[in-house]
């Protein structure tokens, strides 16, 4: 149960990269990028103008794929050798990466910086306020992304964009 919970973060990403496919894509197209949907792999996908090629995230699937299963290996094997200390202040790099995806769109945008703004406001909340902050972390990031998404896609919707799939 813990798993799905962690997990549907991808079913977020996926509903949000389907609003940026052309439809003319056979459905097949969908099935193949909602497998290969990462957090990297979302986040250069969704940060490129206009309508996504399904051959732009087969490209990044190409390299990400294989970088993300020698990375864990040789993470494995890091975390075996190295001292605790050292990876205990290399996890810090995940967030490092985190915020090298979102703070160069959220320049360009700044309703998107707004949102980048409430949603670490809210997610200070739920950490603190005593009815919610007994909820797990992953909840938490599911429950804030539903309905920090949800409220923005409402105010602030994404005008249609004609350009072509490139």
């Amino acid at each position: 149960v813990m798993q799905f919970v962690i997990n549907l973060r991808y079913m977020l990403m996926s509903c949000s990269l389907s609003q940026k496919i052309d439809r003319s894509f056979p459905l097949i197209h969908r099935f193949i990028m909602g497998f290969g949907i990462t957090d990297e792999i979302f986040g250069v996908s969704v940060s490129r103008k206009g309508k996504l090629n399904p051959y732009f995230t087969y490209g990044a699937m190409s390299l990400a794929i294989p970088a993300w299963a020698m990375g864990t290996m040789l993470g494995v094997i890091m975390g075996t050798v190295l001292p605790g200390n050292v990876v205990s202040a290399l996890s810090v790099a995940l967030y490092g990466m985190f915020i090298a995806i979102i703070i160069p769109p959220a320049r360009e945008n700044k309703v998107l910086a707004g949102l980048v703004a409430v949603s670490m406001v809210a997610s200070l909340l739920f950490s603190k306020l005593p009815f919610v902050k007994s909820i797990s972390a992953g909840t938490k990031v599911i429950v804030l992304t539903v309905i920090i998404a949800g409220i923005a896609a409402v105010l602030f919707p994404v005008e249609e964009d004609d350009t072509d799939a490139a």
